[in-house]
């Protein structure tokens, strides 16, 4: 991959994989360490893409893994965050509207596959397979999420 290409698929994918790391940690910082470590594997790819949508696939499944990988780290379990020691995240995005605080809030199963059906349009099967998860496992978190989307936005 040349230099070129590589600044392309960094620009055009750079919102979706931060907005994924975003949902995943709750925290700006974070977000943008996964991100790097993101685009730095794809740096270290040999293989070229199929098309498109498989370049934005392997973008998320990385992010994904990524994201996997930093909950489960030493450094994670150990040590408390600013944030999580001020009781007050930080957590700057450009949507300010009831509906994406209400996705922020939800469990990260859950919030992952919203984002990926209705922001990212894409399909139950489609999610399954960059989730590595079965189809109706995707289903089940989708009606979980709106239940409880539904629940808080009436508090509200």
């Amino acid at each position: 991959m040349d230099r070129a290409d590589y600044e392309r698929i960094v620009r055009k994918h750079m919102d979706t994989i931060y907005r994924i790391a975003v949902s995943y940690t709750k925290n700006p910082a974070d977000a943008d360490d996964i991100v790097q470590q993101t685009f730095v594997k794809l740096l270290s790819r040999r293989d070229s893409f199929a098309d498109a949508e498989h370049e934005k696939r392997w973008l998320i499944r990385v992010c994904v893994n990524e994201c996997n990988s930093f909950f489960s780290s030493f450094w994670r379990k150990n040590v408390d965050s600013m944030d999580a020691i001020s009781k007050e995240p930080e957590f700057t995005m450009k949507e300010s509207s009831d509906l994406y605080e209400a996705i922020k809030q939800l469990p990260q199963k859950c919030s992952i596959v919203i984002y990926l059906f209705y922001y990212e349009g894409y399909s139950t099967k489609e999610i399954a397979e960059i989730l590595h998860i079965r189809e109706a496992t995707v289903r089940t978190r989708l009606v979980r999420a709106r239940k409880l989307l539904r629940a808080q936005l009436k508090e509200a």
